[in-house]
């Protein structure tokens, strides 16, 4: 795809060029090379950073829109290039207009992710062994192309296609036998999407028709990695080891999904203003597995040993959903509306999975009946969701320096549960109606005067009963800020303090939550050229919620906390050819996960000529974790680049 995409876009500067003749076309250049010193756990650097030593194009960009008339091909065109080379992201971008003919946008990206958390699901860690053993690395690839003809036009007609690649290798972990083992992972991911459509727009009414087609194909394959046959649990089950010889799987996924997008709006009356909308998509996978695994293993479900398996399965899902609805916002009076809507959604969710497994040279636990035994599992279920959603608000835009506005929502869900035996969906009975209702209240209001603006926001949301565990039975949101400019912009400064609650105290879920943001800003310009700037911010974060052991199904607590701090600052200096631009920044946690970041990083620039120079940049890094320390990394980043701009 890299390639095709540097091919098109190689052919189209080639193709502007000749027909430009000798048109010189203005670009602005910054290129050059990167060196980093590593020390410390590079895993962890490459998890949280990844920027490595190399060629990195900083930025390029293009743009011009004379061609003096040398050509009929475009009348403005734009290319913008970041981060190009050995950075983690990088994109490239492409802009073509030629008036009353067609626009034309290009863009291409790629990211690479890295994630090797030492202490992540690792239970070799009081041994000193690191990584852990849920790692990948994973290289995206990006395109998109998006075409509108006669833009100018009434009905503008458009095309688009999206190319989305994902890839690479990894290591998980897999339960079998009752023993846990370590798996080596090749995971493939291509990504599809055609759209078309057209925009229009007749006096005062337009909108837009979008109709696509989706295409999703994953391959996923796992195998015993070298030298993880022991597993993790060294201690025999009922006297006898636990052991893999090989493990082999293979999960293949296809998903198709055509979709629908619909939008209208129009000014039906001097004060009325109507607006509708529709959405549909019908997702269809199907998925199939192969496994077969050789070794020492024990089941207590089939209360036997046995020395492999091999499992095939198919499965099959649906996932249609629809969303449509209408608003109207009438004004009531200058900078004063009125908006009532309503809106549905209608998701239908079912699937049905065969499981085919036989369980190889079984014996009971006893040592006899030596045999191979086959088990069948057939599964299916489904949930369809109705969701009615009606709203109301005034809105004043502007009483003197104040701004108001209110809103009320209520939302009316009936759910349909019907699972498998197998399944565990819902508290208690495992399927049925279901309904609930969740009204909110939302009100907001800012004054603003001479350089100064106050603001404060509240909602409330509040259910009757929860559905599923993960639905709330009442959640508030605070929120106020505030900032101030001082006259000639000699100094800003600004803040924001944020609270969210929520729980749900059914015995069975028990849940409650609490998370606080504080920030605050100040920005000084005692004079044109230098600019002094720092903010101070935290984040409060406090969960618990009950869950069952599986083992002996007792009712336990998971309770996760997060207390981070963060202070940055910084300063900017621009005179003449010379500019300068430092910061330095601390982030510490002292939750559940306690670890610290300073961060520095220091810019120069110098234009020894009127559009030629040079920029060098430092950054260091220092993560420390309180314990365990395997995590820990300092990295230091040099970088010179050339500057060519117009």
């Amino acid at each position: 795809m890299k390639r095709i995409f540097t091919t098109a876009l190689s052919a189209a500067l080639l193709a502007i060029s000749f027909a430009a003749h000798a048109q010189t076309i203005p670009f602005d250049l910054e290129i050059g090379y990167r060196w980093l010193d590593l020390k410390g756990n590079e895993d962890m650097y490459r998890t949280q950073i990844n920027e490595r030593s190399g060629v990195l194009i900083r930025s390029f960009t293009m743009a011009t829109s004379d061609f003096n008339g040398d050509t009929s091909l475009v009348d403005r065109f734009r290319v913008d290039v970041s981060d190009l080379g050995t950075g983690p992201a990088s994109s490239i971008r492409l802009e073509a207009d030629r008036t009353n003919a067609y626009r034309l946008r290009l863009g291409y990206r790629t990211t690479n992710a890295f994630s090797a958390l030492p202490a992540f699901a690792n239970p070799l860690l009081d041994q000193g062994i690191v990584p852990g053993q849920h790692t990948y690395e994973r290289k995206r690839t990006l395109f998109d192309l998006d075409l509108e003809l006669m833009p100018d036009h009434a009905i503008v007609p458009f095309i688009g296609f999206t190319w989305n690649d994902n890839h690479g290798p990894g290591q998980t972990t897999y339960h079998l036998g009752q023993d846990e083992f370590r798996l080596l992972q090749n995971l493939k991911e291509h990504d599809r999407e055609l759209r078309a459509g057209a925009s229009f727009q007749f006096g005062a009414v337009q909108g837009s028709l979008t109709e696509g087609w989706r295409n999703f194909r994953g391959n996923d394959e796992l195998t015993l990695a070298p030298g993880a046959g022991s597993g993790n649990n060294s201690i025999p089950v009922l006297g006898q080891p636990i052991s893999a010889d090989s493990i082999s799987r293979t999960d293949t996924t296809n998903v198709k999904t055509p979709f629908t997008n619909f939008y209208i709006t129009g000014q039906a009356l001097q004060r009325l203003r109507l607006i509708g909308n529709y959405t549909r998509f019908a997702a269809d996978s199907k998925g199939a597995e192969a496994e077969a695994d050789a070794g020492s293993f024990v089941s207590f479900a089939i209360s036997r040993f046995f020395n492999g398996l091999t499992e095939n399965a198919s499965s099959s899902a649906k996932n249609t959903t629809w969303r449509g609805g209408g608003r109207a916002e009438v004004s009531l009076a200058p900078n004063v509306d009125f908006i009532a809507g309503a809106q549905r959604e209608h998701r239908e969710l079912d699937g049905a999975a065969i499981i085919d497994t036989v369980f190889l040279q079984t014996l009971t636990f006893v040592g006899l009946d030596k045999r191979d035994i086959e088990s069948i599992l057939q599964a299916s279920g489904s949930i369809n969701r109705n969701e009615d959603v009606l709203n109301a608000a005034i809105s004043a835009r502007a009483l003197g320096p104040f701004a108001l506005r209110g809103e009320y929502r209520e939302a009316k869900q009936d759910v349909n549960v019907s699972p498998d035996l197998s399944e565990i969906v819902v508290p208690g009975s495992q399927g049925g109606d279901f309904n609930r209702r969740v009204h909110t209240l939302d009100l907001s209001g800012t004054f603003t005067q001479s350089g100064l603006m106050l603001g404060a926001a509240y909602r409330k949301d509040s259910a009757d009963h929860p559905i599923f565990r993960t639905d709330f039975l009442d959640r508030n949101r605070f929120r106020i800020r505030g900032s101030w400019t001082s006259p000639k912009n000699f100094v800003r400064a600004g803040f924001t303090a944020e609270r969210t609650n929520q729980s749900n105290d059914v015995p069975t879920t028990g849940f409650d939550a609490r998370m606080r943001q504080y920030s605050s800003d100040l920005e000084i310009a005692p004079v044109a050229w230098l600019h002094l700037r720092g903010s101070l911010s935290q984040f409060r974060a406090d969960s618990n919620i009950s869950f069952i052991h599986p083992e002996n199904f007792t009712i336990d607590q998971s309770i996760q906390k997060e207390n981070g701090r963060a202070h940055e600052g910084g300063l900017s200096f621009l005179r003449g050819p010379f500019s300068l631009d430092g910061s330095l920044g601390k982030f510490s946690n002292g939750g559940t996960t306690p670890f610290d970041i300073d961060r520095y990083s220091l810019r120069l620039t110098y234009d020894f000529k009127s559009k030629t120079g040079v920029a060098a940049e430092w950054n260091r890094d220092k993560y420390d974790e309180a314990t365990p320390s395997f995590g820990n990394f300092e990295a230091t980043r040099y970088g010179i680049y050339f500057r060519w701009h117009p």
